[in-house]
């Protein structure tokens, strides 16, 4: 029956949308399809296993995605719209396409089946990061479809090799691969294939190329999906083969790949950070950044494996919650250069407040979840001896904390005499993100 909602729903709701000429219809339509989502999420974390054998990983990229589609749906009630009825029906057609491919990419445990909706995602996204029709939206969404194709290909190549490495039985269903006869030397090329392939959808660096162009030209709403739940969708068929990888007494060499990475990112991120003028670009700078800290912490071990569950959680709340008071500011100014605006806090209290919390939150002062998660790491690199990627990480988050605050600072300081208010729904819908993101902070959630 769960199953039969989370897919028959949204296909029902495509086929309606069709026959809609009204801006709100459509917006209810996907109001209740996110409201459904939620109530299966909410379903499936009381009863453990019950919405199509759902595991502890696919759950909690499936409540993720679920919080995020309920406030990004919330927040498409007050979000203004220029382009036409045509295109608007597409748009909301398409976003629900997303969403079905990531609910399928997070619960298959099939390999080539979350292959299949990974590239589902990158198909039907590209479509929503285009929705403007500038030639910048459209370079954007051509560089995001072939810069993630080739990495889906790696990804492919690595499949292949991990079918491969059985010389009996071959098969992608992770929990029935015979690790006792596997070959040691075909699993780990896979792994390499495949860690570098969804690697480039996740934005790891240095195949990172596509995310500030496709974060700064889509929608709000479409920007806090690809950075608060498909970074993390790209993540999870990684996290399933490195069971394999550690399963097979390969775990040192999978720790040195998370850690060369995802420093690599953090320091992409930091260089980038002081550079660019356009605070969307920014905010997905950060979303580099922070998938960058999620492998440094799952390359650690220990402790720092947690922060990086809780990492993953607080920056999908807390930059989703970003990136949608962002367009808040880009309806305000209709203008993402930072030099070119400021006094946000006179002309928008509602946003101008958000904008500073959510800039607290995401570079980690309590009680954003990601101090925890950043202490954790710090202290797991300090025990295990990781003096010099200590050092190094410190500096570089140092760097980017101060890149993200004082352009914060610029935007919603200063003096203004305009006034301009939004729909309550602007302010309610990345408030309830951060209102979660602090309740998770404060009372910790115990992952097993």
């Amino acid at each position: 029956m769960g199953g039969i909602l989370l897919f028959g729903f949204p296909a029902l709701a495509i086929l309606l949308c069709l026959g809609l000429s009204s801006r709100r219809k459509i917006d209810l339509l996907v109001l209740l399809h996110a409201l459904i989502h939620s109530g299966l999420g909410t379903w499936a974390y009381i009863e453990r296993g019950s919405l199509m054998g759902m595991d502890d990983l696919g759950l909690l990229i499936f409540l993720i995605l679920s919080v995020l589609c309920a406030a990004i749906a919330f927040y498409r009630l007050g979000h203004k719209d220029n382009s036409t009825i045509k295109n608007y029906r597409i748009h909301s057609i398409f976003l629900m396409i997303f969403v079905m491919a990531m609910d399928g990419a997070a619960l298959a445990k099939d390999l080539g089946l979350i292959w299949v909706f990974v590239e589902a995602t990158t198909i039907s996204s590209a479509l929503l990061i285009s929705y403007s029709n500038r030639k910048s939206s459209l370079e954007a969404a051509w560089k995001y479809l072939f810069i993630c194709s080739v990495g889906i290909a790696l990804a492919f190549a690595g499949i292949l090799l991990l079918v491969i490495a059985q010389p009996q039985h071959a098969t992608l269903l992770i929990s029935k691969i015979d690790l006792s006869t596997i070959s040691p030397f075909w699993l780990k090329i896979s792994f390499v294939f495949i860690l570098i392939g969804f690697g480039t959808k996740m934005g790891l660096a240095p195949l990172h190329f596509w995310l500030p162009d496709a974060h700064s030209e889509a929608p709000a709403p479409i920007s806090a999906l690809l950075s608060g739940a498909l970074l993390n969708i790209a993540l999870v068929p990684i996290l399933r083969v490195d069971k394999l990888m550690h399963a097979s007494g390969m775990g040192d060499l999978v720790q040195e790949l998370y850690l060369l990475m995802g420093m690599l990112s953090v320091f992409i991120a930091a260089v980038f950070i002081l550079r660019t003028k356009d605070y969307k670009r920014l905010l997905a700078y950060s979303s580099i950044e922070n998938m960058g800290l999620i492998m440094i912490a799952f390359g650690c071990g220990g402790m720092a494996y947690y922060a990086g569950f809780l990492h993953i959680l607080g920056h999908s709340l807390i930059k989703a919650a970003f990136f949608l008071t962002a367009g808040n500011a880009l309806q305000i100014y209709k203008d993402k250069n930072y030099e070119n605006i400021g006094g946000l806090l006179k002309i928008n209290r509602g946003s101008g407040w958000l904008w500073l919390i959510s800039s607290a939150m995401i570079i980690g002062l309590p009680p954003s979840p990601l101090f925890t998660s950043k202490f954790l790491i710090a202290t797991t690199m300090l025990g295990k001896g990781y003096y010099l990627y200590f050092g190094l990480l410190m500096l570089l988050l140092a760097v980017i904390s101060w890149g993200i605050f004082n352009v914060g600072l610029k935007i919603c300081l200063g003096d203004s005499e305009r006034k301009q208010s939004l729909n309550p729904w602007l302010y309610l819908a990345p408030a309830g993100l951060l209102f979660i993101a602090a309740v998770i902070g404060i009372f910790l959630p115990v992952m097993n």
